[in-house]
This record gives structure tokens, sequence and C-alpha cells, in this order.
């Protein structure tokens, strides 16, 4: 059965494509230098509160992307604060802006998002929203875009947000 969420509305595309001989192939393919690398990327570690607000947060952004309904939560001494869904992305790429994440934000890979396309980006705009109310981002390694990224990590150290890029598990790999 074919659904109308996002990614299944991709895959479809993206089958059809192929059924016409032409080979979809994840967008990062030549980007590697876009993708965020495993560890704190700031110069501000999240604290003993944030990462316990980080490994709550993974845990329900896995659950909402296994979902198909968004990529990112915002969580603050262990309270849901906020839900990405389909309406915040569409108003994203209809106002090209950022948003705003109250407490600590997490974004991350959907639990079974085809790395073809859609994946998660973050970039100044997103660091620009979360200076006015987040101390704390948490993404993907290796499966998060970081648009300008050492202008985006210089951005978060200039406003005292840390940046931590965990792997698939939500643990820093050692």
């Amino acid at each position: 059965m074919i659904t109308k969420k996002d990614d299944s509305i991709l895959r479809t595309v993206a089958e059809e494509l192929e059924s016409e001989g032409i080979t979809v192939r994840e967008s990062t393919l030549y980007l590697d230098n876009l993708l965020a690398p495993a560890g704190v990327l700031t110069r501000r570690k999240p604290s003993k509160n944030e990462w316990k607000d980080i490994a709550f947060g993974w845990q329900l952004a896995k659950e909402i992307g296994r979902l198909d309904i968004g990529q990112t939560v915002v969580v603050k001494d262990l309270a849901i604060l906020a839900v990405e869904a389909i309406e915040a992305r569409m108003r994203r790429s209809a106002a090209a802006e950022g948003y705003a994440k109250r407490g600590r934000g997490r974004e991350d890979l959907q639990a079974q998002q085809d790395l073809r396309f859609d994946l998660p980006a973050t970039g100044l705009l997103t660091i620009s929203a979360m200076q006015r109310s987040s101390r704390c981002l948490a993404i993907e390694a290796g499966k998060t875009i970081m648009i300008q990224k050492e202008a985006l990590i210089a951005l978060a150290d200039q406003a005292g947000i840390a940046i931590v890029a965990l792997d698939a598990n939500g643990t820093i790999p050692t």
C-alpha cells in the first residue's frame, strides 16, 4: 500500500525513476565534507542535565522518525516542548528561514529514512534562531548535513551553544 507520507512519496518517485533505468543515489555521494563528524563540535560541551535531555530526546526523535512524522524534538528538563511535523518542514521551506527551538533541540535522521533524499540539515539560520532560546543542539553524525560547517560552529561558539553529533545509538563513538 502506498501512503501519502513524505518519505513514502519520495521512495515511490525514486522507484519509478529506477524502473526507467535511472539510478537514484544518496544526496551526499560526493559531499562527505558536509556531514556532521562525531563528537562535541563546539567549545562548550553539554551540561549533565543537557546530556540527560539529549538521551531522552534521542529516543523520541527516533520514534517520530519511525512514524514518519518529523526529524526534530525539543526537550528541556525531560519534558517535551515541541515535536516537528510535516507542517513545520513545509513552513520552513516556504519561508526559507530557520525556526526557534526552546530548550534543547534534537535533529536526527529518521529511523527508516532513505539516504538518497531528505536528510536533516542544520545551518546558520538554525543557530541564529537558537540564540534566543536554546543552549544545545544534538544531531546524528554522518547523516546530518551541516551547511557552512565552520561558520555554523563559530556562530554556536560565539552564542555559547553546544553542538554534539552522536552515532545512531545516541552515543559519541570512541
